[in-house]
């Protein structure tokens, strides 16, 4: 007996002695990430942010449900006038801003698409749809879409298009809400929260989901590459492989929806490296953040290559560990790294970085600035 319990007692000291380590190592990760921790800023536009539209020299942004709308150009903040409403998303068609908004505040409601004039700073009287909310709308290749919400039926949901920017018109019925929409060549694709991905074809919607995305939550969808790119909200990644038809791998995070192409300053040029996807964890804030999705180089083609901010060369971040004590324990809702006309003239260097801009949820706008995310004053 006294035997048994000197092994139980060595074995006990040696199983402490292994641990202490781990734990030591763990807590020097832990307070490496806090001591890298920006001190926090006061968001310029707080709370939940709208997607943000880019039309020509402007980034417009806004805080979604408020009724402001902030218009970022050259380094320098303002407003434009009020559309008259709770603002619900933004997005351009590449020639002007259109603005979804709840008259009543109310989405369930009224809702109408509104179109804002830069030159006179005013807006247009908007567009409703005939027996249905609409809650989403989005922009593939100039044409403006919207997901509507049967006012009989809220399960009941269809894809509306925006023809002439005067009338709303219902092409496919019956789908889940719409969540993003994307062309390639003279297709356009739709995500869908529960239906997979719709194709249309001149201008007919398949009435069946794209093979590879039936029964899928798509969050969001873009092109890069002359290649369709969804994501899950199950952390599936769905890559266009021929017409019609989807190949997918499945990651441990939580895709929130926001896309956005990453470009790099190589050979003179700036060319897409990466595919920046919004993420949000499940029960732990160490899957917030967003994740990097690698392009090849050479075409802007999507890879298999998916890994953190900052792990490896190229990255849209300079150090991880920054990056993990910031933006990192934040849901991303949408993202962009702002494109030359809007950032104004600039001379890239080794050092040269251009602002990222983040849309959070309950956080605030964010931005990357002298290589750190912190919330944009």
């Amino acid at each position: 007996m006294f035997l048994i319990k000197r092994c139980k007692l060595a074995l006990l000291l040696i199983s402490v002695l292994f641990i202490l380590p781990v734990l030591s190592c763990a807590q020097d990760s832990i307070f490496f990430d806090i001591s890298n921790e920006p001190e926090p800023k006061d968001p310029l536009i707080p709370g939940t942010v709208t997607n943000m539209a880019v039309v020509r020299d402007r980034l417009y942004v806004a805080a979604r449900m408020g009724n402001r709308i902030y218009c970022y150009s050259r380094g320098t903040w303002s407003m434009i006038s009020q559309p008259g409403g709770a603002i619900g998303d933004l997005v351009s068609d590449g020639r002007e801003l259109y603005a979804l908004v709840f008259p009543s505040g109310d989405p369930l409601r009224t809702s109408v698409i509104r179109r804002y004039n830069s030159g006179s700073n005013s807006w247009d009287i908007g567009v409703s749809a005939y027996n249905y909310n609409i809650q989403s709308i989005f922009n593939a290749g100039g044409d403006i879409f919207a997901g509507g919400q049967h006012l009989q039926d809220y399960q009941y949901f269809s894809i509306l298009h925006l023809q002439g920017s005067q009338t709303l018109v219902p092409i496919a019925f019956n789908t889940s809400i719409l969540t993003g929409a994307a062309r390639s060549g003279g297709d356009v694709y739709f995500a869908t929260a529960g239906n997979g991905i719709l194709i249309s074809r001149g201008g007919d919607v398949s009435s069946v989901p794209a093979a590879g995305t039936a029964g899928a939550s798509i969050n969001g969808i873009i092109e890069t590459g002359g290649v369709i790119v969804a994501v899950g909200s199950n952390g599936g990644i769905y890559t266009l492989a021929s017409p019609g038809s989807f190949n997918s791998f499945t990651v441990g995070v939580h895709f929130t929806g926001a896309m956005s192409v990453w470009r790099e300053f190589t050979g003179g040029s700036w060319r897409p490296s990466l595919l920046l996807l919004g993420t949000r964890g499940q029960g732990s804030s160490l899957t917030h953040g967003y994740r990097e999705l690698l392009l090849d180089p050479n075409s802007g083609r999507p890879t298999h290559i998916l890994r953190g901010p900052g792990e490896a060369s190229p990255s849209s971040v300079q150090n991880r560990p920054r990056y993990t004590a910031s933006i990192g324990v934040h849901p991303v809702e949408a993202i962009i790294q702002l494109p030359e006309e809007v950032m104004g003239a600039y001379f890239p260097s080794p050092e040269w970085e251009p602002v990222i801009f983040a849309s959070t949820s309950r956080s605030g706008l964010w931005s990357y600035r002298d290589g750190q995310w912190n919330a944009e004053e």
